[in-house]
């Protein structure tokens, strides 16, 4: 994903330290691993607000997380996540400092302090503006996550916040490598974040793209994504400080790319020639092809234009493994979660980054009957399976405006 010739600096390995979590499950890597690893699905009954003038049967609201009054949701998923991932990675005092730095992604980010505003202006007679309403302005900047995370870990270099709808988090992830491997940051804190909201609910009701039951990637009998809520953060680092401070590292991100379709708003190029790009980047950036990847773990979001967009794009870059019977498994773990929006980049990852830890092939919930064409497909319905030699990973998102992005990760060990 860097730009330019590669110099010896953008070849530093990059890897990742620590995973903090929450999702549909609840908090903790712990609880949404079980979920997925058991193979059934975190998704459960609405109870934010009405569900009925949408027709939903079921939603991704992380139900354990209890709201803390006066608080954003959104910032309370993070500040959750990053209890742990710091926990994890065993970051303190020695990280903090000018070679630290944070990017996150996010759709909306603290949109509850910005509907705030508004209720609070709409109910009184003379809309003079209060402490509250100050405080919430503040908040509903997408980027005021990124730095009032950066504050608490004591983070003084590059910080940035990525806007590019469900890749948001994919990208502010390779984000996150470009800097360590350019030498602007020794370690970043990366991921992404997304509170369940009614205005986004609306949105994707309004286009027809939301489910009526579960949530089923690339089945026959998919019609539309069930939105979900999540934080997701990862540290990264130099595989060099990592190795001679004794942390555990979890995954190498060897390769990135990201790639537009520039052809709708919405909907992504049926020929699926953007992500084609993404991906074929970041195999150029690792050094490996095709038949390198061991595992897809698919962006699947149960929509009838992604999951065809991504079949085609998988079905012309592995066509010599598909017709030799040798295309690799390829799971959705929205199915489990719910599709997170700008945290489902990060949340992909890190299913696949603890897959390979696990040496497992995850499920892809709810799948019953393949697309047409693809019934010789693996996409491992319904239960975890025991794998040998998963090594290396391909993460891959898309997203509204035509956006790609594609993340190649290795076990560590290898």
């Amino acid at each position: 994903m860097v730009s330019g010739p590669r110099t010896a600096e953008s070849q530093v390995p990059v890897v990742v330290t620590g995973l903090g979590l929450v999702t549909s499950a609840g908090a903790g890597v712990d609880s949404a691993w079980k979920v997925l690893s058991e193979g059934t699905s975190a998704l459960s009954e609405l109870t934010l607000f009405d569900p009925g003038p949408y027709g939903l049967e079921i939603a991704g609201e992380s139900h354990s997380i209890e709201r803390v009054p006066g608080q954003d949701r959104a910032l309370q998923l993070l500040d959750l996540a990053a209890d742990e991932v710091l926990g994890a990675a065993g970051w303190g005092d020695t990280q903090r400092g000018p070679e630290t730095g944070v990017v996150l992604g996010t759709c909306q980010g603290a949109i509850e302090s910005a509907s705030a505003i508004h209720r609070s202006y709409a109910s009184r007679p003379v809309p003079e503006p209060t402490d509250a309403d100050r405080k919430a302005f503040a908040e509903y900047r997408p980027g005021f996550g990124t730095t009032r995370l950066a504050k608490r870990v004591g983070a003084e270099g590059p910080t940035s916040t990525v806007g590019m709808v469900c890749v948001s988090s994919s990208v502010a992830l390779m984000h996150a490598v470009d800097l360590i491997r350019c030498g602007e940051a020794r370690r970043v804190l990366a991921g992404g974040f997304e509170a369940f909201t009614q205005f986004v609910l609306t949105g994707f009701h309004c286009i027809g793209a939301l489910a009526s039951g579960p949530l089923r990637p690339f089945d026959q009998n998919r019609d539309g994504t069930v939105l979900a809520e999540g934080a997701v953060l990862m540290t990264l680092e130099r595989e060099d400080d990592a190795i001679a401070r004794g942390a555990t590292i979890l995954a190498r991100v060897i390769g990135c790319g990201v790639a537009a379709d520039a052809f709708h708003m919405t909907a992504p190029d049926p020929k699926g020639g953007g992500l084609e790009r993404a991906v074929r980047q970041a195999f150029a950036e690792a050094g490996i092809g095709p038949a390198d990847v061991d595992y897809i773990s698919a962006h699947g979001t149960g929509t009838a234009f992604n999951d065809g967009m991504e079949s085609v794009a998988f079905a012309r870059i592995f066509k010599e493994l598909a017709d030799a019977g040798q295309m690799p498994p390829l799971t959705g773990v929205k199915s489990v979660f719910g599709h997170t929006l700008g945290a489902a980049g990060a949340l992909d990852a890190a299913m696949a980054i603890l897959a390979m830890r696990h040496g497992v092939l995850t499920p892809t919930v709810s799948h019953v009957a393949p697309l047409e064409g693809l019934e010789d497909w693996d996409f491992n319905p319904h239960q975890t399976r025991p794998v040998e030699g998963m090594d290396i990973v391909l993460s891959t998102n898309s997203a509204f405006g035509g956006n790609n992005s594609a993340l190649l990760l290795q076990r560590a060990g290898v």
